[in-house]
């Protein structure tokens, strides 16, 4: 190995391990927070009754496991040797269990884009799609599909140097990158986009409806265009975080036709993997952020799931409370009934 490669090397180490711990722990940090309170505000009692929240409650809980697969492993290496190249086991199990959570959230918000169109259809037989009982069930399908799908990473992945990838079977890199840049990336995206425009179609023949109807007492429903708002903005968002990833996989395909690639090679795709990576995590990690700021019903379903811990704690507190006052009053009669035995026994 020459010097300017080994340099080249290095130094693409040093950034790579100054992102990591720059950018890892807030990413981590966040995410969970953000997840965990996603998870509460969509468990509460009425939501739960709504397809479209169990869409994206299944979602925050891929997205958080998402984060912890994929960024812990991380963290783990800065002081430790990293388990990814040490471990072939680990680094097959790690792929596969994170592709799965990738691919999971993606179809899951693709669900609930299509649940939100039949819900503003019209038609029955569309609208009889949206309960709660058929999204727990297509929920189970797309984790039993992906589950089979993606097993070739267990069979393929493989460590060559630095990466932990499908390094030495061109076919297998090929499949690949084609299943997930079609069926996570341009079908998922498809998905969105036409029921965004299906559902911008429905909201806009209800409001002639209803116009027909009364213009005088005609009132455009807010929640319809926080529907859209929310579409449009995972739309974008999904749009600008994943698309690196897809970049990435196209690269190492033609890359791996290369015979005999250098070390050198082989740590510039390890270094783009983890830039794509890193910009992938946004996603899962500003989900709730993005319902906060789009969704004046989330806030305010929030802001109740907030005031309701709280109040449980202060009733928890107070019940404590309330305990130790009535044992030191408990306490003080024992002692005042004490002295008085003792005074009067003299």
């Amino acid at each position: 190995m020459s010097s300017s490669s080994s340099s080249l090397i290095n130094t693409l180490h040093i950034i790579q391990t100054t992102l990591t711990l720059c950018f890892y722990p807030i990413w981590l940090i966040l995410g969970i927070i953000g997840c965990l309170l996603n998870l509460i505000v969509f468990s509460r009692p009425h939501l739960r009754k709504m397809s479209c929240s169990i869409y994206f409650f299944a979602t925050s809980i891929d997205h958080l496991m998402t984060l912890l697969v994929g960024i812990g492993p991380a963290l783990y290496s800065l002081s430790y040797p990293n388990p990814q190249i040490e471990s072939l086991l680990f680094c097959k199990l790690r792929g596969y269990i994170f592709q799965i959570c990738l691919m999971l959230s993606r179809w899951f918000i693709a669900f609930a884009c299509i649940d939100r169109y039949v819900l503003t259809s019209d038609k029955v037989n569309l609208r009889n799609f949206a309960k709660s009982t058929i999204a727990y069930r297509i929920i189970i399908i797309i984790i039993c599909f992906w589950l089979i799908i993606c097993s070739h990473r267990i069979i393929f992945y493989d460590i060559k140097g630095n990466l932990c990838g499908i390094v030495n079977n061109m076919a297998a890199a090929i499949y690949h990158s084609l299943y997930v840049i079609i069926g996570g990336g341009i079908f998922p995206i498809m998905i969105m986009i036409i029921c965004t425009r299906l559902i911008r179609q429905n909201l806009e023949y209800k409001h002639k409806k209803r116009i027909e109807l009364s213009v005088s007492s005609y009132q455009r429903n807010p929640s319809d265009q926080q529907v859209l708002n929310i579409l449009f903005v995972q739309i974008i968002c999904y749009i600008i975080f994943t698309t690196p990833q897809l970049c990435n996989l196209m690269f190492i395909t033609m890359s791996i036709t290369l015979h005999n690639r250098s070390s050198e090679h082989l740590a510039i795709e390890s270094f783009f993997s983890f830039l794509a990576e890193l910009i992938l995590y946004l996603f899962p990690v500003t989900s709730f952020y993005l319902y906060t700021l789009t969704s004046h019903t989330f806030r305010k379903e929030l802001i109740k799931s907030i005031r309701l811990i709280i109040g449980r704690h202060n009733r928890f507190t107070s019940i404590i409370d309330n305990k130790s006052v009535v044992y030191h009053v408990e306490h003080q009669q024992n002692t005042i009934n004490v002295c008085e035995n003792s005074v009067k026994n003299n």
